[in-house]
């Protein structure tokens, strides 16, 4: 505490990710880049002894898992996992909603590039609860055709359609991270090569504590 105000550090911030047992998905990668930079993580997916598919989502307790966090992390991969998975994200947002958590979602190109109508679809049915949506240069293209907008256009497309308060994307081999909110647009080049979540985890464990308003947005890109 300084000057009666509480300095937060990453430590403080504290992230819960849905996603596949097998841990071979864009929600555990994310989550793994943002423990390693210091944030309180905790991973959420079916039973050992259930499949993915077809698991009993209904025992998860998303009132107390969601609680006092603030990132909900999940990726478009679920959605395309089963019944119980979708099921399962769409339960853990509203939940999450509910209690003050922001939500994550990393919308990433499909195998089969035809199933991303369906993943887009649910996205678009979502949107206002997503908080930072982030969209994988592969994806970008494809969407790009769905929405009939311009590739370059498109987060700011989305962000003024949904609302949604963060549309980002980071292009690698130009370090560069785009960024529409609330109050602009961001384009800037990262001092490090990085890979694509390790800069969404950047983001996302900086976000919270960055000054609002396009400076703070701008800090939290570049961190």
């Amino acid at each position: 505490m300084e000057n009666g105000l509480i300095i937060m550090s990453i430590s403080d911030i504290r992230i819960v990710a849905f996603g596949n047992p097998s841990k071979n998905d864009n929600s555990y990668a994310l989550l793994s880049k943002s423990k390693l930079l210091g944030a309180k993580t905790s991973f959420l997916t079916c039973d050992n002894k259930e499949s993915f598919s077809s698991f009993n989502h209904g025992s998860i307790d998303w009132r107390k898992m969601t609680n006092g966090i603030h990132w909900l992390v999940n990726s478009t991969e679920s959605i395309l996992s089963g019944v119980s998975p979708k099921s399962a994200l769409g339960a853990g947002m509203t939940f999450g909603e509910l209690e003050g958590a922001r939500m994550v979602m990393v919308v990433d190109l499909p195998d089969n590039s035809k199933d991303m109508s369906k993943v887009w679809g649910f996205v678009i049915n979502r949107i206002r609860q997503i908080h930072v949506l982030f969209i994988t240069s592969e994806a970008l293209s494809v969407i790009s055709k769905l929405e009939e907008v311009e590739a370059g256009d498109l987060l700011k497309e989305i962000r003024n359609r949904g609302l949604v308060p963060h549309v980002c994307s980071y292009i690698a081999h130009e370090r560069r991270a785009l960024v529409e909110h609330s109050l602009g647009s961001i384009d800037v080049v990262t001092n490090d090569t990085l890979e694509p979540l390790e800069w969404l985890a950047r983001f996302i464990c900086n976000l919270p504590l960055s000054e609002s308003g396009d400076l703070g947005v701008k800090s939290a890109c570049l961190s």
